[in-house]
C-alpha cells in the first residue's frame, strides 16, 4: 500500500511539474511572439522611411540617422537605446510632417498615402508595444512567484526586460 501511495503522489508530482512547465512555456511564448511583431512593425515602418529618405534625402535627414541607430540597437537587443531612437524617429519625422504643413507643399517623396501609413504603423508599432511589455511584466511575474520562480530558473528561462523610456540623465 504505501507503494502506491508513493507511486500515486511521484505520479501526481509529475503532472503538476509538466502543467506548471507548460504554464511557463505559454507565457514565454507570449513574450516572443509579442517581441516578433514589434520587431516586424519597427522593420516595416522603417523599410517606408528610408524609401523616402531616398527619394528626397535633404529634408530627412535627421529621420535617416535615428533609423540607423534604431537598426543598431535592435540588433544589439538594447532596449533602452531601441526607446531612445524610436522617440527620435517619431519626433524628426513629425517635425519634417509639420514644416511640410508650414510650407502647404508636399514633397516627391509624399507621393501617395505614405504619411498616413507611416502613422498607421506608428500605431500599431504603440499596440505592440504596449502587448510586449505587458506579456513581459506576465511573465516577470510567474518567475518572481515563490513556487514556478525557481522552476522557471531550473529549467533555463530567460528573463525578459520591458521597453520603456529611457532614464533620466538630466541633473
Amino acid at each position: 500500500m504505501e507503494v502506491l501511495a508513493v507511486i500515486l503522489t511521484l505520479v501526481v508530482l509529475s503532472l503538476v511539474g509538466f502543467r506548471v512547465h507548460t504554464h511557463l512555456a505559454i507565457h514565454e511564448r507570449q513574450v516572443v511572439s509579442a517581441w516578433d511583431r514589434l520587431d516586424t512593425l519597427l522593420t516595416q515602418r522603417n523599410g517606408v522611411l528610408h524609401m523616402m529618405g531616398l527619394a528626397d534625402p535633404d529634408p530627412l535627414v535627421d529621420v535617416q540617422t535615428a533609423l540607423r541607430a534604431q537598426e543598431a540597437a535592435r540588433r544589439r537587443g538594447d532596449l533602452p537605446a531601441l526607446a531612445r531612437t524610436e522617440r527620435s524617429i517619431r519626433a524628426a519625422w513629425d517635425s519634417y510632417l509639420s514644416e511640410l504643413s508650414e510650407e502647404n507643399e508636399y514633397a516627391p517623396a509624399l507621393v501617395g498615402r505614405t504619411p498616413e501609413r507611416v502613422a498607421a504603423l506608428d500605431q500599431a508599432i504603440t499596440d505592440a508595444l504596449a502587448r510586449y511589455n505587458t506579456a513581459v511584466a506576465d511573465f516577470s511575474a510567474l518567475r518572481r512567484h515563490w513556487a514556478l520562480g525557481p522552476l522557471a530558473r531550473l529549467a533555463g528561462y530567460q528573463a525578459f526586460d520591458p521597453i520603456g523610456p529611457p532614464p533620466d540623465t538630466s541633473p
